[in-house]
């Protein structure tokens, strides 16, 4: 019988706190919408399918580069979290532990998370309208 793979240790890094903060003013401001009857359904479904193809992009890549085979190119990642994957990403990011030493990486990341965000805040303060 072969020996048991050791779990993976997904360690709590200061990106993983700062992604998971980076997670509350989207979730309040939908939840603020909902609650004024102009909850947009189709933005939870849309972030929810491209983070998730996002997430699964991260972990193929992780898998490519163990093989040393073909990868997925950083612009591809980057696109998935510039349209609204940036939550899969980070949740890739994380569970994978992939993409998390890259510098130039990360700076380009984080800056889409900032973008997101500003976005999020105009949401919340009723300068973008959603519905």
């Amino acid at each position: 019988m072969p020996p048991r793979a050791r779990p993976r240790h997904h360690p709590l890094t200061l990106a993983t706190l700062l992604g998971t903060a980076s997670l509350i003013l989207p979730i309040v401001t939908l939840i603020r919408l909902w609650t004024v009857s102009r909850f947009p359904g189709y933005a939870v479904l849309y972030g929810s399918a491209v983070s998730s193809v996002t997430f699964l992009l991260y972990g193929y890549d992780k898998m490519q580069a163990r093989n040393e085979v073909w990868r997925v190119q950083e612009s591809t990642l980057h696109f998935w979290a510039m349209v609204g994957g940036w939550p899969g990403a980070l949740a890739g990011m994380h569970y994978f532990q992939h993409k998390t030493r890259k510098t130039r990486f990360q700076v380009v990341f984080w800056g889409i998370v900032v973008l997101w965000e500003g976005w999020w805040w105009g949401v919340w303060g009723g300068g973008i309208p959603v519905g």
